[in-house]
């Protein structure tokens, strides 16, 4: 039978495949560690370094308390009162702007200067409605002076007005022993005294009226001023005269920092024409922050049953990680922050089906920054004397809980697994029922790298040393 040429190549070359891979399976196995046993139950030894590498720590179990909490995630805003655009009232040039973000300000410390044709237009009627004003009050006291002198001159005119007609009823019942024109002349000066007296009165009462016109006038262009006055910055509202602080010239406004704080943003530019209402800095002071998050409306009851509910706030780390992070931070001391419910809001969202709360938290140390992630802890009641590990001691592998206790001394320390089971937890303690006692040390930082360590059975045979080679290939036999 013959073969196509084709047929016999493709066959020669399988068994020239075969001729070299041959030699290689049969190598297959070598460098395999002789005489090794793997448990993963076995005892684990940590060296210093390892333990230094997986942030080791330990803590002695002992009695605690276990919190009933709700836990929320939430986002840090600052507190309505505690961020404050600083922006002109009137449109202008900028002049200066004397700070950068991460400044530290104080109330009233000066942040730009905006130099503002408009403002100076302002404060030239402003000047003109105080000179108008004090005219006014000028006239108000020659007006006053006027009634006053009237008040003196009116009574002394109509008693020499009765006089002269006193002695005018006297001449006239003395008979014809008095001349008639002696009569009539005493006669016609009593009447003077009695009319001038009368246009006396009539001008008291037009002076008065005259006041009180001059008053009201004063009054007006004194409101005018200080309506004018209250909208231009710089302005000594507390003062007598209302002055306009101008340290260059009019039209300069100075703009201060409205709260002690630092400078979160700065947006404007020397020689930049800026409009009123531009933000040329952002002042914020995070020293108290408030957490913003949603409730889940089954929840809602029960925190709405505890008002003023502590909360207990740590850091969002992200997903790797965070577990063991939040875990750590809480087995050193608590949480990041603490702070109470404020508001549980009482529209409930139709598409979460949650309700909004707000959470008021002190931020004195400053470790929470506008627009973090964090985690929340809505504490609602407490049980005490219970065995309690850190959350971050447990190890989770399916079904199966387990945490690592420290055994030995020295060089003979070793860290042994052992199960346990657990009951009610918070979001830094697992009440343990079973596996453990006060007492036991046991690792709250690090557990689940200490499980990735390889143990061996104690007594197994170390592994052998590796034979040299005598193949030429540099594998062992």
């Amino acid at each position: 039978m013959s073969y196509p040429r084709t047929a016999v190549v493709l066959g020669a070359i399988a068994l020239a495949t075969t001729a070299i891979l041959i030699p290689v399976y049969a190598h297959e196995g070598h460098n395999k560690t002789a005489g090794s046993t793997f448990d993963p139950n076995a005892p684990k030894k940590v060296s210093e370094a390892t333990a230094s590498a997986i942030s080791l720590k330990t803590a002695e179990v002992d009695f605690g308390e276990i919190e009933d909490v709700v836990r929320l995630t939430g986002m840090v805003r600052a507190r309505p009162d505690s961020l404050f655009a600083v922006s002109p009232k009137y449109a202008g040039v900028i002049r200066s702007v004397a700070v950068q973000p991460g400044d530290q300000v104080t109330k009233g410390m000066i942040l730009a200067e905006i130099d503002s044709p408009e403002v100076a237009r302002l404060v030239y009627d402003l000047k003109r409605l105080e000179a108008e004003n004090e005219r006014l009050l000028l006239d108000v006291k020659r007006s006053e002076s006027q009634v006053a002198s009237l008040e003196i001159e009116i009574p002394s005119l109509v008693k020499s007005a009765d006089i002269a007609e006193a002695e005018v009823e006297r001449l006239s019942s003395a008979g014809e022993s008095v001349s008639a024109n002696v009569v009539a002349q005493r006669r016609s000066e009593a009447t003077k005294l009695r009319a001038d007296a009368g246009l006396r009165a009539i001008a008291q009462s037009q002076a008065r009226a005259e006041v009180q016109s001059l008053r009201r006038q004063a009054e007006t262009t004194k409101a005018a001023a200080e309506s004018l006055r209250g909208t231009l910055p710089g302005v000594d509202v507390q003062g007598s005269s209302g002055s306009i602080v101008e340290p260059i010239r009019s039209g300069i406004v100075r703009l201060t920092s409205p709260i002690d704080g630092v400078i979160v943003s700065r947006t404007g530019l020397p020689g930049e024409g800026v409009a009123a209402g531009f933000a040329i800095a952002t002042v914020g002071n995070f020293s108290a922050v408030q957490i913003q998050g949603e409730l889940p409306e089954g929840l809602i009851s029960r925190v709405a049953s505890v008002p003023g509910a502590k909360v207990r706030v740590t850091r969002d780390t992200g997903v790797q990680g965070a577990a063991t992070a939040q875990g750590d931070a809480i087995a050193q001391g608590g949480a990041t922050a603490q702070g109470i419910v404020r508001f549980v809001s009482p529209v409930i969202d139709a598409a979460k089906r949650t309700a909004h709360v707000i959470v008021d938290i002190d931020n004195a140390n400053g470790v929470l920054r506008q627009g973090q992630f964090v985690d929340l802890a809505v504490i609602l009641a407490a049980n005490e004397s219970v065995v309690v590990v850190p959350t971050s001691a447990i190890v989770k592998e399916g079904p199966i809980q387990y945490v690592f206790v420290k055994e030995g001394k020295g060089e003979s320390e070793v860290f042994v697994k052992r199960d346990v089971a657990t009951g009610v937890r918070d979001d830094r303690l697992v009440e343990i029922k079973l596996g453990l006692v006060p007492g036991d040390i046991v690792a709250v930082s690090g557990a689940f790298s200490i499980a990735q360590i390889r143990g061996f059975v104690p007594g197994a045979p170390e592994p052998a040393a590796p034979a040299k080679s005598t193949d030429g290939h540099g594998h062992t036999h």
